[in-house]
């Protein structure tokens, strides 16, 4: 059968995901419509994508677009030049500690931005002993669910370089119960959309310096499954879902990368986000239902494996072929459907709106949707 370097599985299912979605929002379909048939196509592509040799695919694919940027790239073709710079967050496992090798490897000193420094040291002795390199990864502590965490980690990564060349948000959390961020919002959205949000606007001003750079945000197909962003799922803890708020999380990560890449045209800084698939990281540890005998054996055979589920960061992070391209999002190396949602200006306009709000009271408060007049629809 075709390796991953054909584009026939892939094609095939994001095909039928786009007319999954297509039908979902034209007809305005009941939720549990969506999540079957997006659950159906990652599952399917999952098992095919074992029955093809994964693992030796996805190494395959990595070493090409390490190579390739490496041929493309003039820092990495001259030793006498500085190397440049990229940070990863989430980077002490799974797909973060994948990206960051390969990102390593490919010549760049390479940020781990871990919330746990013991997890983070584990990780940096690991990536240096498999590479073999050892002046090429550091460890800097980050909190995403942590202002004064992230301003922390902004003003140690300036003290120690002038320039930023690549940002790999990465990090996140999934399906959890209740709880709340360090600075009282929602710890799901508080910590994978406004954590990266609040991370990117402190670095911004050193990517525009570093000529060429490239922003790269983990979206989820999962974007999907909400129709919109219902603010009040974010403000009101009565209205809290587990998966739903996990959902709005991913699709503002969406809306957001479409509004960051408009706002940064012609500034040389790109932004594309991604769907990784199905991979057995842990993300998923809060599903119990995944957890049970037999259930837990028959994912961890037919989901992604780690390597291979990095391979569209790497793919962002490093490829020629996403030069200059920005606004984009991507499944399985190829450009993906897209939630419409994410495409109006008007609803990326309300978000950042929204989300300055919530940076600068440090609450969530209902005036904070009163100050931007949101009339939002349930999810």
């Amino acid at each position: 059968m075709e390796r991953l370097g054909k584009h026939w599985l892939r094609d095939f299912i994001n095909y039928l995901e786009a007319t999954g979605l297509w039908i979902h929002h034209g007809l305005r379909l009941p939720g549990i419509f969506i999540v079957t048939v997006l659950s159906i196509c990652e599952w399917v592509y999952c098992v095919l994508h074992q029955l093809l040799d994964s693992d030796v695919c996805a190494e395959t694919q990595i070493n090409k677009h390490i190579r390739e940027h490496c041929l493309h790239n003039e820092h990495a073709k001259n030793p006498n030049k500085p190397k440049r710079v990229a940070i990863v967050t989430g980077a002490n496992g799974g797909l973060g500690y994948e990206t960051a090798m390969a990102i390593g490897r490919a010549g760049y000193i390479t940020i781990l931005a871990c919330r746990d420094l013991k997890r983070g040291q584990q990780a940096l002795y690991q990536l240096e002993k498999e590479t073999g390199l050892h002046d090429t990864f550091k460890l800097i502590e980050l909190d995403l669910a942590s202002f004064l965490s992230i301003d922390r980690f902004v003003t140690e990564f300036k003290e120690q370089h002038q320039q930023l060349h690549l940002l790999v948000c990465n990090a996140g959390m999934a399906f959890n119960h209740y709880d709340t961020t360090y600075d009282g919002l929602e710890s799901q959205f508080g910590t994978n959309f406004v954590g990266h949000y609040m991370l990117i606007d402190r670095l911004l001003d050193t990517m525009k310096k570093s000529g060429s750079a490239r922003i790269t945000i983990a979206s989820s197909i999962a974007a999907c499954m909400v129709r919109s962003i219902d603010y009040t799922r974010v403000t009101d803890v009565w209205r809290f879902n587990r998966l739903i708020n996990y959902s709005t999380s991913k699709l503002a990560l969406l809306v957001y990368s479409h509004a960051l890449a408009r706002k940064l045209q012609g500034s040389g800084v790109t932004v594309n986000a991604f769907h990784p698939g199905l991979v057995i990281t842990g993300l998923y540890r809060n599903i119990s239902f995944l957890s049970l005998p037999g259930i837990h054996d028959l994912t961890h055979w037919m989901w992604l494996k780690q390597r291979a589920g990095s391979v569209t960061s790497v793919y962002l992070a490093l490829s020629p072929d996403l030069e200059g391209k920005t606004g984009g999002y991507y499944a399985r190396e190829l450009p993906a459907a897209i939630h419409p949602d994410a495409l109006k200006v008007e609803v990326q306009d309300r978000l950042c709106k929204f989300t300055d709000v919530l940076i600068a009271t440090n609450t969530h408060a209902p005036n904070v949707l009163d100050s931007i007049n949101v009339s939002s629809t349930p999810a």
